[in-house]
């Protein structure tokens, strides 16, 4: 491959990465302002009491 086609690659690359949607971040930014203290074990959320 010629320099310039791997740099088009490097880029195109980067700019798939950029733009690539993480709708999970924003939901767990939601889910993370609750005001109260839990715990997640085996994929279940449970409240910890007296915390």
């Amino acid at each position: 491959m010629k320099f310039t086609a791997i740099i088009a690659a490097v880029v195109s690359m980067a700019a798939f990465a950029i733009a690539a949607p993480v709708p999970a971040v924003d939901e767990v930014a939601a889910r993370q302002d609750h005001g109260m203290c839990v715990k997640g074990v085996a994929g279940q959320i449970t409240q910890i009491p007296n915390c």
